[in-house]
């Protein structure tokens, strides 16, 4: 078997030789940028900072020193800056520096960690307990005016005293340290500089080869794939123009070859797609075609089109019978909307046209209306009426009443439904003529109805089936008659209505005049009760404006007074009212048991006076006080009327009081005559107040039945208008 080099093959191979030279360089540059990484990490981390924090301890220590010369020789006082500098070099900033030390010691070698320690205990353990034993001796300003203390410490810190040594000996053990540490830092920058010379000449010469690799995969695809795919697209280009080349493309090993070959087929297969295109349109729909493929879209086109080409003149031929049936259809509601125009005020003679014209049209042999109508002398009964028939047997004429919901009829009403039989119950109906008679074979009927309302049933028998047209059609019609029908309905009772409403008119005028009349009586009734309560009242005040007057409820407390009554006994007429009577004066001053003799007479509604003595602080004052019982509307006793005279006067004259006695008898006569009118007036006023508001209730009551009954009335015919 021959070997198949494809096209995926040989990018497979080009892209392999380029991603291992990728890959071994990525290896070889990650493995050199990791090296020099941790070279400079440890130039960075270790090395650096350890010479660095070594220079800090020379310059801490050569401080130090310099510090300790100050404190013998300049501050000779106790708290100075360099002197508290010094401690805290001590105490804090030097041990602070070896732990940042000690920190990167681990890193170094065993002989550099030896001096260290050896550095530590230099400076830690000698030189400075020696800086603080002159530290110690000098620690006041005395302690500098003693020769033999200032002499030994200025020995101690002078050239070739014990701490000049120590800080040279630890000076010496730093630098020893960090030379060490240089040189190793300077070691590790050569070798990483080193391995860089060498990456680059890796980068440069790795560069060059895959430069090379790639000339070549490119070089051989191009004679390989790019060539074909060049020759394909000229000939697709061609064929973009509508032209199909008489030469074939060359069939290789490979991808290309394939598409070669297939586009060598999908010429052929458009050669006989044209030729089969040219064929359809000679109109030769008999010609054999076979797409190239199921998924074919031109060939199952052209397929698709030659069915449709067979199919346009069936189409044709059933369009122009649709437009037959719905010209006819249009000229039948035409016919019959002028025909259901005509006569539409006789319900019969209008049945009759309509099923005389309807089987002729629709090409029947029988027909017939039955109209829904109401028996007004049944309590409002139902029932379906034949109003017109046309070519039925004498039989049939006389059968013109059908009951709800029987037969055929009802059925149809009810289900408001048409009903279309192809089998007839023999003694349903017979068609007859001069050569006898016959069952007929169809049998229609149509629901007049107009929003879902029955009007009644279309009936229509033929020895010819009905068309579905035909059947629509009927339904339009029956739709028309059942809005024709209730026109006329509404018209006459529209008409009955308004006969109605002109005698109810006639009759709501009379009772409105009826009405006006009681009102106005109502009225002067009215005029009457203000004209006599106000002569009740202008009475009341002039007795008010003489006398004293209070009112008190059955049990003796105070509800009213007027101000003549508070003067004569020096009060206020608000301190008056819900007080009790008999705490207004002094009972050991006054016949209480007489007193207590007139309440239980008023109380049975006996009228009584009697003289009280009042205490006030301008003397004692006496009140001739006349009481009169009230009733209220119910007939009971609900107040006591008083009328105040102040008799204090008269009553310190005797002769002068016996005639005044004599003249307050007079006047009481004429107050008690004069009250009882008023009370009589009340009570009169009062019950014929009552028997006006009943008699406004009552006409109130007949008003608005009668308004309600005229607002039904012109609601009903306004609706019925409509």
């Amino acid at each position: 078997m021959k070997y198949r080099f494809t096209i995926a093959n040989r990018l497979f191979l080009g892209f392999g030789l380029i991603i291992i030279t990728l890959l071994v360089s990525s290896i070889l540059t990650y493995t050199t940028l990791q090296q020099n990484k941790q070279l400079n990490e440890e130039v960075a981390k270790i090395y650096s900072p350890s010479v660095a924090y070594l220079e800090e301890t020379t310059k801490m220590i050569i401080e130090s020193k310099m510090l300790i010369i100050n404190w013998v020789y300049t501050d000779k006082k106790q708290d100075t800056p360099n002197k508290n500098k010094l401690r805290k070099l001590h105490s804090e900033e030097f041990p602070k520096l070896i732990s940042k030390i000690e920190s990167v010691a681990p890193n170094w070698s065993d002989y550099e960690q030896s001096v260290l320690d050896t550095l530590k205990t230099v400076v830690a353990d000698t030189l400075f307990p020696l800086q603080k034993e002159v530290m110690a001796s000098l620690n006041t300003f005395e302690s500098y005016n003693d020769a033999l203390v200032k002499m030994n410490a200025e020995f101690q810190v002078e050239e070739g005293g014990d701490i000049s040594i120590t800080t040279q000996e630890a000076i010496n053990l730093v630098n020893n340290l960090r030379n060490s540490l240089e040189k190793k830092s300077e070691q590790k920058n050569k070798a990483m500089f080193e391995s860089l010379d060498s990456f680059q000449l890796f980068i440069v010469f790795s560069g060059i080869i895959m430069l090379l690799i790639s000339l070549a995969i490119a070089i051989f695809i191009s004679r390989a794939t790019i060539r074909p795919i060049l020759r394909l697209k000229d000939f697709l280009l061609i064929m973009t123009r509508g032209v199909l080349p008489d030469e074939k493309m060359k069939e290789t090993n490979d991808e290309i070859g394939d598409m070669s070959k297939a586009l060598n087929k999908y010429i052929d297969g458009m050669r006989r797609t044209s030729s089969f295109a040219i064929d359809m349109g000679k109109g030769e729909y008999a010609t054999d075609f076979k797409p190239l493929s199921e998924e074919d879209t031109l060939g199952n086109a052209l397929l698709g089109m030659r069915d449709d080409l067979k199919k346009a003149a069936e189409e044709e031929e059933r369009r122009k019978k649709e437009d037959e049936i719905r010209n006819w259809s249009a000229q039948g509601i035409a016919k019959f909307s002028d025909i259901l125009r005509q006569n539409n005020d006789d319900i019969e003679k209008l049945s009759y046209n309509i099923v005389d014209n309807l089987i002729n049209y629709i090409d029947a042999i029988q027909g017939a209306i039955y109209v829904l109508s109401t028996n007004e002398e049944d309590e409002g009964e139902q029932y379906f009426e034949m109003t017109a028939a046309v070519a039925y047997g004498r039989q049939k004429m006389v059968d013109r009443k059908i009951e709800l919901e029987e037969g055929l009829v009802g059925r149809c009403a009810f289900e408001k439904a048409t009903v279309y039989l192809k089998e007839i119950p023999e003694d349903y109906v017979r068609i007859t003529s001069g050569l006898g008679d016959d069952n007929p074979t169809v049998l229609l009927l149509v629901p007049l109805k107009l929003n879902n309302e029955i009007f009644g049933v279309l009936e229509i028998v033929s020895f010819k089936e009905f068309a579905d047209y035909q059947i629509e059609f009927v339904e339009k019609v029956g739709e028309n008659i059942a809005s024709t029908i209730s026109t006329v309905r509404i018209n006459q009772r529209t008409a009955k209505l308004l006969e109605e409403s002109r005698q109810k008119g006639e009759e709501l005028a009379s009772q409105e005049e009826e009405m006006r009349q009681n009102m106005e009586e109502l009225q002067a009734t009215q005029e009457e009760s203000a004209r006599r309560e106000n002569e009740m009242q202008d009475t009341i005040d002039a007795i008010n404006n003489t006398l004293g007057n209070f009112d008190m409820d059955i049990n003796g407390y105070i509800i009213s007074a007027n101000e003549q009554y508070a003067e004569l006994i020096y009060k206020k007429t608000g301190d008056l009212v819900g007080k009790e009577h008999r705490t207004l004066f002094d009972p050991e001053l006054n016949d209480i048991e007489h007193y207590n003799e007139i309440w239980e007479g008023l109380k049975n509604g006996m009228p009584s006076e009697m003289e009280i003595k009042y205490s006030t602080p301008d003397g004692d004052v006496w009140l001739k006080e006349s009481y009169t019982p009230a009733k209220n509307i119910e007939g009971e006793y609900e107040k006591i009327v008083t009328l105040v005279m102040d008799v204090t006067e008269k009553r310190s004259k005797d002769s002068a009081i016996r005639a005044y006695q004599r003249e307050l008898e007079d006047q009481g006569e004429i107050v008690r005559d004069t009250m009882e009118q008023i009370s009589n007036i009340k009570e009169e006023y009062d019950k014929r107040l009552i028997e006006i508001e009943k008699e406004k209730e009552v006409i109130e009551e007949e008003s608005r039945v009668q308004i309600e009954s005229l607002k039904m009335q012109i609601k009903e015919l306004s609706g019925d208008d409509e």
